[in-house]
């Protein structure tokens, strides 16, 4: 029989979802991400609610080699800067729009507007380098 069930504040959690279908909340912390980043095949559903530019890390870069991420924003604005090969992309993100940033882009976040995101990013691997290395 499971263990008991109770609600829990989405925001201050990461939901980890394993490669057999399970989920656990952890409570948002250093540790918590690195279970997330050692958990290869599997996923972690996140929300934040970015206030200032700080809140998104604007001066790195990142990356996620084991998969696709998925970005939906509920509510305010942010611009997801994409760093391709040949190419870069700048997408405006409103409320209740979503993107999916691929497997291996490195990308970053930009906020536009005080928000509320979810997130979905593969476990394991992420990787992080300073926009200023690019120079």
């Amino acid at each position: 029989m499971p263990g008991r069930i109770e609600p829990f504040v989405a925001q201050d959690h990461l939901i980890l979802l394993d490669a057999e279908g399970a989920a656990a909340p952890l409570l948002r912390s250093a540790d918590a991400w690195r279970s997330v980043n050692r958990s290869v095949r599997g996923r972690v559903i996140g929300f934040s609610r970015p206030q200032i530019a700080e809140d998104l890390h604007p001066e790195k870069w990142e990356m996620h080699p084991s998969g696709d991420e998925f970005l939906h924003l509920i509510e305010g604005e942010l611009e997801v800067v994409l760093d391709r090969p040949g190419e870069g992309a700048r997408l405006t993100l409103t409320q209740g729009e979503a993107v999916v940033v691929p497997r291996g882009v490195w990308h970053r976040l930009l906020l536009r507007q005080p928000s509320a995101l979810m997130f979905v990013t593969p476990g394991g691997g992420t990787r992080m380098r300073p926009v200023d290395a690019d120079a």
